[in-house]
């Protein structure tokens, strides 16, 4: 072959590399865009920054990143709760699998929350990373990669035996599991008489009631205290055992809008919803401190709230009301790890929880508790204190039952239940290591901007010493993948809005 037939046939090639390999690589690039296989594994190991997982912010509730001695990994320390991350999507998945490997001691609950569409800008679902009032639970538990069974006694070999037998079994709860029960209370029977409420209670608040064959029945009685500048305006919404919002009415301000006006006069709210279905009511009260419940009056049995009250029956309020309750509180209580906060001088004061006791001796400060046993009794002498956890309260044990007992949000073992199905592992070791998984459907996922929005949350974490230090973030995204007439068709149609 001469030189000058050799570098025409070179000539022509590279010619038709230059045209044709643009053009895989477009096809390369689009394919991997459209992850034809619907599994996608990314990793961020505070080394150098990622392209796929941000770095956590807000940056001044984070420590400095720092390299591990003799190695060549980095860690990265949460010193305030909470903080976030973004993952950005190249295409819209199904599901999302979160790993972290991180250190934690003393802290009882670390959750991952996702960013979900709902009312308000903070709008997340949680679930727990590490749960140490379950892992030191001494149980017998059995596991698949779906779930873990714990039982008080252990009557199953395994879970799929548990399922067999679970229209059977009464005494079960779900923690983080969907379980398809709906909570009835078959013995149930309306009553014909009022009972009152007479406690005062500082700003919103939320609580479950149940109805059958009557009017859910309500009256509020309510007060504007005026301690700040500004119009005061209130909520109540109700919704049912579904989670739909069936109710929603917002309340004006009483018209006094200065931090000198007095308390306003009392206002009564009446909320009365007639022919609903049999079962749980959820009733909410979005309101600002400003505002106090002084009763409530209902021809509803149950009244359990939800996992906080502000009691307000203090000489602290005796300026801005005249007629307080000045007398200790008790309310029954279900919440395993309990918290109370004071900000006045006059909340000062020593707690029982049954005989247990907690000093409650500076101001703005959280106090935590865990219970010996649950359910249990709090004896507050003093009220103005906020009284918060994850879980159930009422100020009586015949006012109060569970309906989230399919649907729990945190778990003890005397909560009355024998079996406990849930979602949540253990934490794994790893030379001196924790690693939690938890994994989001993404059917309801706030996507701004193809990115999920991510939040890593230790509730008891603010105002300690202590630090959750995080080794490494790895995202694993899920979709069904994509056949080869689906993957065509797609690169067809990008191809042609591109050009």
């Amino acid at each position: 072959m001469n030189s000058k037939l050799f570098f025409s046939q070179l000539f022509k090639i590279t010619k038709i590399a230059v045209i044709v390999l643009p053009i895989i690589g477009l096809f390369y690039l689009v394919y991997l865009d459209f992850v034809p296989s619907g599994h996608l594994e990314f990793t961020y190991d505070f080394s150098q920054d990622s392209p796929v997982i941000t770095n956590l912010f807000p940056a001044n509730r984070m420590t400095e990143i720092n390299k591990i001695v003799g190695s060549g990994s980095y860690w990265q320390a949460v010193k305030q709760d909470p903080v976030y991350f973004d993952v950005r999507l190249p295409q819209k998945f199904a599901a999302a699998k979160v790993k972290i490997i991180y250190q934690n001691k003393n802290q009882p609950l670390i959750q991952l929350g996702l960013k979900t569409i709902g009312e308000g800008e903070w709008h997340y679902q949680f679930k727990p990373l590490e749960n140490q009032l379950l892992d030191n639970l001494d149980w017998p538990v059995i596991e698949n990669a779906e779930a873990s069974l714990w039982q008080r006694s252990k009557n199953f070999i395994t879970i799929n035996q548990f399922f067999d037998q679970l229209d059977s079994l009464d005494k079960v709860g779900a923690y983080y599991y969907d379980l398809d029960r709906k909570f009835m209370l078959p013995d149930y029977q309306p009553q014909n008489n009022y009972q009152e409420l007479n406690k005062t209670l500082r700003g919103g608040y939320a609580f479950y009631t149940y109805i059958k064959n009557e009017v859910l029945d309500f009256t509020f009685k309510t007060q504007d205290i005026n301690r700040s500048e500004g119009p005061d305006f209130f909520t109540f919404k109700v919704y049912n055992g579904q989670n739909d919002k069936i109710y929603e009415e917002e309340f004006d301000d009483d018209g006094y809008i200065s931090k000198l006006d007095p308390a306003s006069a009392p206002r009564y709210i009446n909320l009365q919803l007639a022919d609903l279905a049999e079962g749980v009511y959820k009733i909410q009260l979005v309101a600002e401190d400003e505002i106090f419940t002084r009763q409530i009056k209902t021809k509803q049995q149950y009244l359990t709230f939800i996992d906080r009250l502000y009691l307000a029956d203090s000489r602290e309020y005796e300026g801005g009301f005249v007629d307080l309750i000045y007398k200790p509180t008790v309310i029954y209580s279900t919440i395993p790890r309990l918290g109370f906060e004071t900000a006045h001088e006059a909340g000062r004061q020593s707690v029982k929880i049954n005989d247990q006791t907690l000093d409650i001796s500076e101001t703005h400060k959280n106090y935590f508790i865990t219970s010996e046993i649950v359910p249990n009794y709090i004896f507050i002498p003093e009220n103005d204190l906020k009284v918060f956890g994850r879980g159930l309260l009422a100020f009586s044990q015949n006012q109060f039952f569970n309906p989230e007992i399919f649907q729990l949000r945190d778990f003890s073992g005397d909560l009355g239940v024998d079996y406990l199905i849930t979602e949540y592992h253990s934490p794994q070791e790893i030379n001196g290591w924790k690693a939690g998984e938890v994994r989001f459907n993404l059917n309801n996922a706030d996507i701004e901007n193809r990115k999920l929005r991510l939040v890593i949350s230790a509730p008891e974490l603010s105002g300690s010493k202590e630090i959750i230090p995080l080794k490494q973030i790895s995202v694993t995204l899920d979709k069904p993948p994509l056949t080869f007439n689906e993957l065509m068709s797609k690169i067809f149609n990008y191809l042609k809005a591109s050009f």
